[in-house]
C-alpha cells in the first residue's frame, strides 16, 4: 500500500456506494503487495460506478486498478461475504496492509453517523469483522441499531435484540464504560422489563465505584431514560472530533478550548484538544493536553500512543518511550506501537532493544508500511 493516502480518499468515502468487482487471480506471480498465501479473485472498489461512467456491458475499459482499489475492495467484501473461508482471507489481507483499519473504519461510521445511520452501522459492523475485540466499534454499533429500532416498527424487536447483544458485548469488553451499561439499562426498559433495567444500573454502581459516567447512570436509576437532543456542548464536540482527525484542526481547537475550561475532568476533551494541538505542529501545547488527558483516562492505550507521538515530535525519545510503553501494558501486540518504542530506543542508542521491538512486529504484519518504514529506518542505522 505505498501510495499516498490522498489518493484512496474517494474510494474511503464511497466504501459501500462504489461497484465492488471481482478480478480474476493472477496467472503469473501477483503484484509485490500481494501475499502469496492469498488466492482466488481479487475483489476491487469502483467509484464512480461503472454505470455513472457510460461503461455498458461487454464494454472494453482502463479502470488503473491501484493498491488501494482491493484494499477498499477486500474491505467491502469482507462486509458482505457469507463465506468464512473466504472472509478469513479478506480479514487478514486488509489487516496485513493495514493494521489500524478497524479504528479508521469507526471513524469513517462517525463521519455518517449524523447523516445515515445505515451506513454508519455497515462500517461498525466491518470493524467489528476486522476486529471483534473492538469495544468502540461494539458500542456505538449499538447505539446505531437503538436508533434505528424506533424508525421501522416492523423491525422494533429485531433491532433491540441486535443493540441488547451488542451492548452487553461491549459491557464485556470494558466493564467500566458506565455508557454501556446505561446503554443496555435503556434497551431493557424499552423492551418493558423495568426491573432488568433497574438491576443493570445498580449492578454497575455497586461494582465499579470509580466506573465512568457514574453521574449519567445515577440519573437513569432514579430519573429514568428522558430522551434528549444532543446539546449544544456535545454537538461542538462531535464536530470538534471530526475536525481535529480531519482538514481543520484549528478549527477543532476553537470549539474545544472552552469546552474544556467547561470540562476540566473530561479526559476525551483533552485528548482530542492535544491530538488537534499535535497535527497543528504545536507540540508543547499537544503535550500538555495529552498529559492531562493521560492521568483522567489513564486506561485508553490510544491517549498514551498519541502522547508517546507527540512526545516523539520534539524529539524527548525518554518520554516517547515511557509513553509507549504505557500503550503496550493494555495493547501489547499492537504493531504500530511497536514500531514507536523500537524508534524510540533507537533515537537513544538502544538498537537491540529497536531491533526486537520492530522485528516483533515485522513478525505481526509484514506487508504493513508503517511497518515496512520502521524496519527500513533499522536497517538504514546498521548500514
Amino acid at each position: 500500500m505505498s501510495q499516498e493516502v490522498d489518493e484512496g480518499q474517494l474510494l474511503r468515502e464511497n466504501l459501500f456506494t462504489g461497484d465492488l468487482l471481482q478480478l480474476p487471480a493472477p496467472e503469473a506471480e501477483g503484484p509485490g503487495f500481494l501475499p502469496e498465501w492469498f488466492t482466488g479473485p481479487l475483489p476491487a472498489l469502483i467509484f464512480p460506478p461503472l454505470a455513472d461512467r457510460g461503461v455498458a456491458e461487454g464494454d472494453s475499459v482502463d479502470l488503473q486498478i491501484t493498491p488501494y482499489h482491493l484494499y477498499y475492495g477486500a474491505l467491502r467484501e469482507l462486509a458482505e461475504t457469507a463465506d468464512e473461508e473466504r472472509a478469513e482471507q479478506l480479514r487478514r489481507l486488509a489487516l496485513e496492509w493495514n493494521a489500524t483499519a478497524p479504528l479508521e473504519v469507526c471513524e469513517l461510521a462517525r463521519l455518517h453517523v449524523e447523516e445515515d445511520v445505515e451506513t454508519a452501522l455497515l462500517h461498525y459492523e466491518l470493524a467489528i469483522e476486522l476486529d471483534e475485540n473492538l469495544y468502540e466499534a461494539h458500542q456505538d454499533a449499538g447505539m446505531c441499531e437503538y436508533a434505528l429500532s424506533s424508525a421501522d416498527e416492523e423491525e422494533r424487536e429485531e433491532r433491540l435484540d441486535n443493540a441488547e447483544t451488542l451492548f452487553r458485548r461491549a459491557i464485556e469488553l470494558r466493564p467500566t464504560a458506565g455508557l454501556s451499561w446505561w446503554s443496555l439499562a435503556r434497551v431493557l426498559a424499552d423492551r418493558g422489563t423495568p426491573e432488568e433495567a433497574q438491576g443493570c444500573l445498580v449492578q454497575f454502581l455497586q461494582s465499579y465505584p470509580t466506573g465512568d459516567n457514574r453521574e449519567m447512570v445515577e440519573e437513569a436509576l432514579h430519573g429514568g431514560f428522558a430522551v434528549q437532543e444532543p446539546s449544544d456542548e456535545q454537538r461542538a464536540f462531535i464536530e470538534a472530533q471530526q475536525m481535529a482527525f480531519g482538514d481543520n484542526p484549528a478549527g477543532a481547537v476553537e470549539l474545544l478550548q472552552p469546552l474544556a475550561e467547561a470540562y476540566p475532568d473530561a479526559g476525551e476533551i483533552w485528548f482530542v484538544l492535544g491530538a488537534a494541538y499535535r497535527r497543528l505542529d504545536e507540540t508543547a501545547e499537544a503535550e500538555r493536553c495529552l498529559r492531562r488527558a493521560s492521568r483522567l483516562a489513564p486506561n485508553e492505550p490510544f491517549i498514551w500512543w498519541e502522547l508517546a507521538r507527540a512526545c516523539a515530535d520534539a524529539s524527548q525519545w525518554r518520554a516517547s518511550e515511557d509513553a509507549v510503553r504505557r500503550a503496550l501494558e493494555m495493547d501489547p501486540d499492537n504493531p504500530i506501537y511497536l514500531c514507536d518504542l523500537g524508534r524510540a530506543l533507537l533515537a537513544q542508542g538502544n538498537r537491540d532493544g529497536a531491533e526486537d521491538a520492530i522485528r516483533r512486529a515485522q513478525e505481526l504484519v509484514p506487508e504493513d508500511p508503517e511497518v515496512q518504514a520502521a524496519v527500513a529506518e533499522l536497517e538504514k542505522g546498521s548500514a
